[in-house]
């Protein structure tokens, strides 16, 4: 730069300033670029209040808003304040430099020489624009700092694929003039990131291998040391149960060899025909005849006390194997105590096996003990006098000594039947020994465990009528529900006590003695079905539309003994398998059995269909039978979720009919009930079709 024409301050300030951009100059091309080199000291301290006064906007001007810090608009951005005009506080645009060495944009410095002679920040008189020089140092630096951000945005977006694109064209325009040396320094550079990359997803894959490979030897060995325990439990039982086999096998081989066949020969004076008359006569003697009240006719009962034939036991050996993986389930259920306790490991006892294991053996026998249903008889219960939906039979009943049963349903008939007539009558056509006609539709009906002709139906009205069943006179109605009664029980050990259940959310108790309930219980939801604890006159159990099951003890009626809850709709039926288990049945298509001393679901039986409709429930203490909306009765064993046997009603009522009535996906078997001490139940469906079966 030629200063000979400048005056001598102005000459020794420029020098100044051209001796700090040589220095600047040299330290950037190591550290960067750094607009404070250039700059004098006084440009880092403060501002004194002449160049304060001299950058404050006139008086009436509204101050612009500060920035956040060091000219940064906002801290999402990311530039260099060095490169920032103290002015405008913007990247500087045409830098100019002032004799006292401080840079600005050109158009700034220029507007703030005319307006004040001086400069913005050391107060340097500057007394016209020809003062001012450019900075092409600064210039520089800004433009390289602006192409730097323009790469960085423009590489942001780029994806990575383009920009392997892009480099792959480059390479291939510049092989040219490149070198094997510069190749093989890219490969190698490429080769050592490719190792890296490699490396460093091993060590995740590794690591998430170990991970995984901990936990799943944790839990093999937790399953292997399960298995090892149910293993010796098993071979105890094995070992245990083969050697009562090999017991009764020595015993029925010493009774043998205590009748020897001489003891037993025949004297030779004794003729042949005493001897096969005395045959005979002892065939006919000892063979136990059995007894079914001198039940004559087609449908005479099957023994089922009879010994199993080698045939039926490959039967039940085939049903075993079908639900085996239901038994093994329900083995270890039974064996727990043995498998967690240590101290029985020496379970088995010299006469007999661990009760467990009996319970377990008895679960067994009892659910392979039937095959299948055998009908004994047909009923039709509405007579084909009635539109199909109100041939629905609603509730079946038996009396105490299991001699009659009454039908009752949508027809506003409750019909009493003879079981013996029904199941003795060679004809398939069967007619009721009495009749009551209701006002209403009848919901349920129950007779009294003491009284044999007092019969209690509940109905559409909610009424609770008392009849005589045998002189089918009223005897007395109830009408304090106020919707429709669904349920209606009797008390077995207070014979003269009744509950009843309705829509209103009240459980009411009557007594026979009594012209209004005693009490009434209230409920959160509608009632669906009520039921007497059968070995105690004060408990009681209701299940209802709010999905729970409720135990109450008479006595305390403020809150429930127990609320079971796991069903997921309204429970539409409650029965006492004993008295101390209940079972219930909801349209979730679950039954559920209960222990009333603990509060979880014992067991769930699951298999049939429920969604919307009363489809029946009954138990007699073993097995549990309910219908299902798909026209079939299904029973189950009360300990094993799956079903034992189903029966499906056919479209042909009676044998006599010329053919089978077109299928109809709506027919559900609406109601069941078991014969007391038998394995005979009766079961009907929404078509009014009343089935006697035997379960063989």
């Amino acid at each position: 730069m030629n200063v000979s024409g400048m005056p001598d301050n102005v000459r020794r300030n420029v020098r100044f300033a051209a001796a700090a951009a040589a220095a600047a100059n040299s330290a950037s091309s190591s550290s960067g670029p750094s607009l404070s080199s250039f700059a004098s000291p006084s440009l880092t301290g403060p501002l004194n209040a002449t160049s304060a006064r001299l950058m404050m906007p006139p008086r009436g001007t509204k101050r612009p808003l500060s920035v956040v810090q060091d000219g940064i608009s906002g801290t999402a951005q990311d530039i260099c304040s060095d490169f920032l005009c103290p002015i405008c506080l913007e990247l500087m645009k045409e830098a100019h430099i002032i004799s006292c060495g401080h840079t600005f944009c050109r158009v700034c410095l220029e507007k703030s020489i005319d307006n004040n002679k001086r400069c913005p920040k050391c107060n340097y008189s500057v007394f016209s624009t020809e003062n001012i020089f450019p900075n092409h140092l600064v210039n520089q630096q800004v433009l390289k700092y602006k192409e730097s951000l323009e790469l960085n945005e423009t590489m942001s977006r780029k994806s990575r694929k383009s920009l392997l694109t892009e480099l792959e064209a480059y390479i291939g325009q510049s092989s040219g003039f490149m070198r094997v040396s510069d190749l093989s320094s890219l490969i190698a550079v490429l080769q050592e990131k490719k190792n890296q990359l490699i490396a460093d997803s091993d060590e995740i894959k590794y690591k998430l291998l170990d991970t995984f490979l901990a936990e799943l030897r944790r839990r093999k060995e937790l399953q292997l040391a399960t298995i090892n325990n149910e293993l010796a439990i098993v071979n105890q039982d094995l070992d245990a149960i083969r050697s009562s086999l090999k017991r009764n096998a020595c015993h029925n081989v010493k009774v043998e060899n205590e009748n020897p066949e001489a003891d037993i020969s025949v004297p030779s004076a004794v003729s042949e025909a005493d001897v096969d008359t005395e045959q005979r006569s002892s065939a006919c003697t000892d063979v136990e005849e059995p007894d079914f009240q001198f039940i004559e006719g087609f449908n005479v009962p099957v023994n089922s006390e009879l010994p199993a034939s080698s045939t039926s036991f490959e039967a039940k050996k085939k049903k075993v194997h079908l639900n085996f993986e239901e038994l093994t389930e329900s083995y270890f259920t039974y064996r727990i105590p043995v498998l967690s306790d240590p101290s029985t490991s020496n379970h088995i006892k010299s006469t007999d096996l661990h009760e467990n294991l009996n319970k377990f053996g008895d679960c067994v026998s009892k659910f392979s003990k039937f095959s299948c249903l055998r009908t004994l008889a047909t009923i039709d219960y509405a007579g084909d006098k009635f539109p199909a939906s109100s041939n629905i039979a609603s509730s079946i009943e038996f009396d105490k000594d299991g001699e009659f049963f009454a039908v009752a349903g949508l027809t506003k008939k409750i019909r009493v039947f003879d079981y013996r007539n029904v199941i003795g009558d060679v004809v398939d056509i069967h007619y009721p020994c009495s009749e009551m006609v209701c006002d209403s539709k009848i919901s349920c009906v129950s007779w009294s465990s003491y009284l044999k002709n007092k019969l209690a139906s509940s109905d559409y009205d909610g009424d609770v009528t008392i009849w005589d069943a045998f002189t089918t006179q009223k005897q007395h109605v109830y009408k304090e529900h106020q919707k429709r009664c669904w349920s209606v029980d009797f008390n077995k050990m207070d014979t003269k006590l009744m509950a009843s259940g309705s829509d209103d959310a009240c459980v009411k108790l009557w007594h026979l003695d009594s012209e209004r309930s005693l009490t009434s219980l209230e409920a959160k939801a509608n009632v669906c079905c009520v039921q007497f604890n059968p070995e105690s006159r004060y408990h009681l159990a209701f299940g209802s539309a709010d999905h729970c099951v409720h135990y109450y003890d008479l006595r305390k009626m403020k809150e429930p003994l127990r609320l079971f809850k796991g069903h997921k709709k309204a429970v539409s039926y409650v029965k006492f398998i004993s008295s101390n288990e209940i079972v219930s049945a909801s349209t979730d298509s679950q039954l559920k059995v209960w222990n009333v001393d603990k509060p979880n679901c014992v067991q769930s039986l699951q298999g049939h269909i429920n969604d919307k409709n009363f489809v029946g429930l009954a138990t007699d203490g073993e097995y549990v039978a309910c219908g299902s909306e798909n026209n079939s009765l299904y029973v189950y064993y009360k300990d094993l979720p799956k079903k034992m046997i189903s029966f499906r009603f056919d479209q042909r009522r009676f044998v006599v009919d010329p053919e089978a009535r077109e299928e109809d996906s709506t027919d559900f078997v609406s109601a069941v009930c078991w014969r007391k001490g038998s394995n005979v139940l009766v079961a009907g469906n929404s078509q009014g079709i009343i089935k006697v079966l035997q379960m063989v």
